[in-house]
């Protein structure tokens, strides 16, 4: 019995013996999550370089030889990833599903570089050049990205000095109690050139930058010569180089011609003593280009040549000639020629050539002549034209004239036509010629409306207000009336052209309005208003401007889609908003004008082309056109005179019965042939009067 018992016993301790083995066993199995802190993480790339963008190198993690998954194991976390200096990658163990255990806990932290980026620091020039005796000038440069405040230094202060902040004196300044540039022997540059260093310092996210650009002060010279003897010694061509059949061709010495010595125009090779010691001007490098008469006085235009100084407006005593002020302009890149007074509107038209970046539109400034005869009483001797108002139009303007006869603003481009055996190598770059060349030589008019402050663009209207504003014409037809109220008339689309922008939907559709206007659609009403007739449509649209919106209801018949089955009615809707009416009013023009004025019905160009007759397209002359007997808006009218000039003539102004003429070939650019490209022939520095005869032309 005691041996049954403990055997029983031995039984009952080796089955507890394995159930608490078993135990073990599945204890042993339910592990703690493990660690990641001794995780190996690995990223694609340890360095980058800033771009503005954050950076996400992919990941991979390993504990011992295990690769584990990222959502499945752990999370990712990028911080401080974007800007350069240390980017962090935080690895954190995924958290379990609700009822079950983590397999890992914790987390661990790798970093990587984000480099600053490189950068260029780029002029607005590749080099500078100035002449002794300018005025201060100011060289700029950019980041090309990143910003940063820019500094500029020049080792050899002797030739200029710069501040840091890029302004630029030329150290050879001069005695101003000595009479002549001439004289000042002892200072006087025999052309010079210098570095200047500009730099940019490293930002947050980028490296510095420098670089440098040259800057060449030239000796001012002057090419001793006569006006009088420009004109009178010209070798003029025998016939007209832009009408050579023309028979009524004159030279400048068959009339009766004059020098306007009361006029003394400021930049000019020639005037340069006078200037300096005047302090007329802060550039000697000017360019004349445009002249008009603005009440009582005389304004002529001009532009810095280096592109250096500010564009300029030269202001004169009409009576006396004197000398009043130099408004200076604020736009320096800009390249300012023609310039008209507005008798209408008071008001001075300035051409400028740069376009508008966001626009893509040139423009021209307008200032009041009440400001200007502030400006040319003021004390200073330069004067700021303060507020700048500029006028958008879409034509690059080289000259504008105001047309007292029909009340204009008339804007004309500068345009080259080809001549037999140019070659590239032929190309004269005096003038704004690639950009500006339209290949179709045109003045625009504009008009300027004081009530809005605004300039418009002339229109011509012909043609009836439906197809202006709808691109149909249209036709009345007799209908069958089927009540008393009824109309007896529709008015229907008689031809669409392609260019109607009316679109319409059918009436209570929640559909896009997709469908055109067709043939044979009912105007049934506008605005509400049922139509009964093309004369109450008409008149209708022409109370309508600009802006408008018009409602237009539609009736439109389906032809039956199988034989004997009656055609249906389609009501279809639309909405238009009325754009601008009529076509714009231009002229064509001759090539190469230079300048534009008006006498009467005579429209007198200027047009010119080179320096000197080493190019096949050189020429310079005056030709009249007579609108007397034009039957359209649009026509130049009869060409009646061409006189042929000296070279390098640019705008013209009615004055009495003269025209005056100005000329740029004494600018020292031309005059020197300091470009390389040659001397101008004889050259002129003073307003040119001469009398057509106009009125004795059969």
């Amino acid at each position: 019995m005691k041996c049954k018992k403990r055997i029983l016993l031995l039984a009952l301790l080796l089955f507890s013996t394995v159930l608490i083995g078993g135990m073990n066993v599945q204890a042993k199995k339910k592990t703690k999550p493990k660690s990641l802190k001794k995780a190996k993480i690995t990223l694609a790339k340890s360095s980058y370089t800033y771009n503005g963008k954050a950076k996400k190198p992919v990941v991979t993690v390993k504990l011992g030889k295990k690769k584990l998954k990222k959502n499945r194991d752990y999370t990712v976390k990028y911080t401080k990833n974007k800007n350069a200096g240390t980017a962090k990658v935080t690895i954190k163990a995924k958290k379990a599903k609700k009822g079950k255990k983590a397999k890992y806990k914790g987390s661990k932290r790798k970093t990587f570089k984000i480099k600053k980026a490189s950068r260029l620091l780029v002029p607005d020039k590749a080099a500078y050049s100035a002449v002794e005796g300018d005025g201060s000038f100011s060289i700029v440069a950019k980041p090309s990205k990143g910003g940063g405040t820019v500094t500029y230094a020049c080792a050899t202060t002797g030739v200029i000095k710069v501040t840091k902040a890029g302004k630029v004196t030329i150290v050879k300044t001069f005695d101003k109690t000595c009479k002549t540039l001439s004289k000042q022997t002892k200072d006087t540059i025999k052309k010079v050139s210098t570095k200047v260093t500009m730099s940019v310092p490293a930002t947050a996210n980028y490296k510095a930058a420098s670089t440098s650009v040259t800057v060449t002060i030239n000796k001012k010279p002057v090419r001793v010569f006569s006006t009088y003897d420009s004109i009178n010694k010209y070798s003029y061509p025998s016939k007209s180089p832009l009408s050579p059949g023309f028979t009524n061709y004159k030279k400048l010495t068959d009339l009766k011609w004059t020098i306007v010595d009361k006029y003394q125009m400021p930049g000019l090779a020639p005037t340069a003593d006078e200037d300096w010691t005047k302090n007329y001007i802060q550039c000697n490098n000017l360019c004349p280009q445009g002249v008009c008469m603005a009440g009582n006085y005389m304004l002529t235009t001009a532009y810095c040549m280096d592109d250096l100084h500010n564009s300029c407006i030269f202001v004169y005593n009409n009576k006396t000639g004197e000398f009043l002020k130099t408004l200076v302009l604020k736009d320096q890149k800009s390249h300012v020629g023609g310039i008209t007074y507005d008798e209408k509107n008071k008001n001075i038209w300035v051409c400028h050539s740069n376009k508008d970046k966001t626009t893509g539109m040139y423009s021209l400034e307008r200032i009041t002549l009440s400001d200007l005869v502030k400006y040319a009483t003021g004390k200073k001797e330069y004067t700021s034209s303060g507020k700048v108002e500029l006028h958008q139009i879409p034509t690059k303007p080289s000259t504008i004239s105001y047309n007292k006869k029909d009340g204009y603003l008339w804007v004309a481009q500068f345009s080259v036509a080809p001549v037999a055996g140019d070659t590239s190598e032929d190309e004269d770059t005096d003038e704004e010629v690639e950009e500006n060349d339209t290949g179709a030589p045109r003045m625009y008019a504009y008009e300027y409306d004081a009530k809005t402050n605004e300039l418009n663009q002339v229109r011509i209207v012909t043609n009836p207000a439906e197809e202006d504003y709808l691109g149909i014409q249209t036709k009345e037809v007799q209908t069958e009336a089927t009540g008393e109220n009824e109309a007896k008339t529709s008015v229907q689309v008689a031809t669409v052209y392609s260019s109607s922008s009316v679109l319409l939907a059918e009436k209570g559709s929640s559909a896009t309005a997709k469908e055109k206007l067709k043939k044979g659609d009912v105007i049934y009403s506008v605005n509400n208003e049922l139509i009964t007739s093309v004369k109450q449509l008409s008149e209708l649209l022409e109370k309508c401007t600009k802006g408008t919106a018009v409602t237009l209801e539609i009736h439109r018949t389906i032809p039956a889609e199988t034989e004997g089955a009656e055609p249906t009615e389609q009501i279809l809707t639309g909405k238009i908003i009325l754009d601008v009416r009529g076509n714009v009013l231009y002229r064509s023009t001759p090539n190469y004008v230079q300048g534009i004025t008006f006498s009467g019905d005579r429209t007198i160009f200027s047009c010119s082309y080179g320096r000197n007759s080493t190019k096949k397209r050189f020429l310079s002359e005056l030709q009249v056109y007579n609108r007397a007997d034009a039957t359209d808006d649009t026509m130049l009218g009869e060409l009646e005179l061409a006189v042929a000039l000296p070279p390098m003539v640019e705008e013209v102004e009615v004055v009495g019965d003269e025209v005056y003429m100005i000329f740029e070939s004494a600018a020292t650019t031309y005059l020197e042939g300091t470009d390389g490209k040659g001397q101008s022939t004889c050259p002129i520095d003073k307003m040119i009067a001469v009398k057509l005869g106009l009125d004795s032309i059969k």
